[in-house]
């Protein structure tokens, strides 16, 4: 099968995790931090997670490390003309881009909510100039900063949605449910965003609680991860009657131990036979030093999916994406 002829939609990518390994490595040689450099293995095992982590803590601190690579407007203009030229080259004709406005500022004291953001629509911009592919903007708040900050990451992307198609929640879940979020996410959907929330993802006993809470209280249309809703089949079922759409991420899934038991214990085909609506996405490709084909090659190997169900995915994608119809594009 020519999984790269497929054509794709990815709506779950984190633009701050889909750095190029040759950019990461260009930027911290240039920033002086001592890594061998001369062995690709060895470097590669320095700068992306490669196996499973204990926890999706010690995943999001190698994201904040790999953030902080990025201290300029046009670092962001470049990063982002390379993950969509990527993509492109992967078969993905609509993609979703997504980014946290106030850890992206985090990086450097000269960057600015907006120089960041322009920074990010110039190269959308850029990339669209040379290549044909749909690409929409989701803004992210962070679940574990002030309830002050959380306010200003959601009045910045309300103030700039005609450059955002979507609002998204994301970040350690273990102590932070969703609930007190609401009031933000019934601004954002007052203002005409569209609303994913990650959920779900953290392998701990009753995390399919928090899908519950995000599809109730957030008014969640998708759910980043969903992973661990098999814990509960009120919750799937729940998902499945409101055809609430999972954005599954198998290479990420694995690598942050929200799954245990391998690859193949990943229950994106036990959803899809159950009915529920699943996408297939990379997450943080940079991160982990891999691509979408590679959770392609995942499924195909380990799931036995073939072409009917990889089209029946990006078919449920292209029709859960946020984007407008005019700006899609399926060639």
């Amino acid at each position: 099968m020519d999984l790269k002829g497929l054509k794709k939609v990815e709506l779950h990518c984190h633009l701050e995790g889909a750095v190029r390994i040759s950019t990461l490595t260009e930027l911290a040689k240039a920033k002086k931090i001592d890594l061998p450099y001369s062995d690709p293995i060895k470097l590669k095992k320095s700068l992306c997670v490669v196996e499973p982590l204990k926890n999706l803590s010690d995943l999001l601190e190698r994201l904040l490390r790999m953030r902080d690579l990025l201290d300029s407007e046009e670092l962001y203009e470049r990063v982002t003309f390379e993950y969509i030229e990527d993509s492109f080259n992967q078969g993905v004709r609509l993609l979703e881009l997504r980014y946290n406005p106030v850890f992206a500022a985090e990086a450097s004291p000269s960057l600015t909510l907006d120089r960041i953001h322009r920074g990010i629509l110039s190269g959308i911009e850029r990339a669209q100039k040379k290549y044909k592919i749909g690409v929409g903007l989701i803004g992210t708040l962070g679940r574990i900063l002030p309830m002050n900050i959380v306010k200003q990451e959601m009045e910045f992307i309300i103030a700039n949605k005609d450059t955002f198609c979507g609002i998204d929640l994301a970040d350690k879940e273990d102590g932070f449910e969703p609930k007190p979020f609401a009031p933000y996410f019934e601004k954002a959907r007052e203002a005409g965003l569209r609303i994913t929330i990650h959920a779900g993802e953290i392998n701990v006993p009753g995390a399919s609680k928090n899908v519950y809470d995000a599809i109730t209280y957030l008014y969640a249309e998708r759910i980043g991860h969903g992973v661990r809703i098999f814990e509960d089949k009120k919750v799937m079922d729940l998902v499945k009657e409101k055809g609430i759409v999972l954005e599954m991420c198998p290479m990420s899934n694995w690598l942050s131990s929200a799954v245990d038991g391998g690859h193949p214990a990943h229950p994106i085909k036990k959803y899809l036979d159950y009915g529920i609506k699943v996408t297939i996405n990379s997450d943080d490709p940079g991160l982990f030093g891999s691509s979408l084909i590679d959770d392609y090659k995942i499924l195909a190997e380990h799931h036995g999916f073939t072409e009917k169900e990889f089209n029946r995915c990006n078919q449920i994608a292209f029709d859960a994406c946020f984007i407008k119809d005019k700006e899609k594009y399926w060639v």
